[in-house]
């Protein structure tokens, strides 16, 4: 096989399909790891990649499993540190060079809010990070935020914000012990600051279809359309990888 033809096999072979994290179930359990790029810059309709932890338990470099649930406040779209005593705890270490992870149960906690310019991203903010601060961050009159940032076990660094509404009281019960159930969290059972407006058509629980995993990529499909088209690209780049190795 010539290298030309080695060089396009090994480009078909690393051909991934999209996810949208608006795909995801409102509260469903989420293991995967989202690059910092997306995290910081997409939205939940946004195409993204997502690849798996590994043996340790951690996320690769350049990546995030989401960040850990900050008490009482509405924060980042997918947020992690669940125990199935209702605390929270989320760890990183490392020793000799190899890191290890313990992030427990992460959620996706949809909510979509309307920015100023768009809608809010992975992470919770309205902005970019150089645009965004404690309540300079693009959010609409009534939404206030602060601005955090976290650094993962490979000392990336990224940002994260949380929020509430302006005419705030707690909301829901101090309970821990009804948040989760079924392996999903239900986030009107959190207690936590009034959130701000946003959409509340993510507020229920809704049927998303099937999952496709590939290697470390994971593609959810919203219905059977979906999925077909997964299937069909994999069969493309079957007949792609089949061409190339046989001429």
């Amino acid at each position: 096989m010539s290298s030309l033809k080695k060089l396009c096999l090994l480009a078909c072979l690393g051909l991934s399909l999209s996810v949208k994290m608006d795909s995801y179930k409102q509260g469903e359990a989420f293991d995967k790891c989202i690059t910092i790029a997306d995290w910081e810059g997409k939205e939940l309709g946004d195409d993204i990649t997502l690849s798996d932890r590994d043996s340790n338990g951690c996320c690769p470099t350049g990546t995030v499993p989401g960040v850990k649930h900050y008490s009482k406040y509405v924060g980042a779209q997918v947020v992690c540190g669940f125990k199935s005593d209702g605390t929270l705890s989320f760890s990183t270490s490392k020793s000799n060079g190899v890191a290890t992870c313990t992030y427990n149960q992460c959620y996706v906690w949809k909510q979509n809010i309307e920015c100023a310019s768009g809608h809010q991203r992975l992470n919770g903010c309205c902005a970019a990070k150089d645009d965004c601060a404690t309540n300079n961050c693009g959010f609409k009159d009534g939404c206030k935020n602060y601005a955090y940032s976290m650094t993962n076990a490979h000392g990336d660094k990224s940002e994260y914000c949380l929020t509430y509404n302006k005419n705030y009281k707690m909301e829901y019960t101090s309970d821990t012990s009804d948040d989760q159930k079924d392996g999903a969290l239900d986030i009107t059972k959190v207690y936590q600051y009034t959130a701000c407006d946003h959409d509340h058509d993510h507020d229920s629980t809704t049927t998303t279809g099937s999952t496709t995993t590939t290697g470390s990529t994971t593609t959810t499909g919203s219905n059977s359309g979906a999925v077909s088209f997964g299937v069909s690209w994999l069969m493309v780049l079957a007949s792609m990888v089949a061409t190339f190795w046989f001429a």
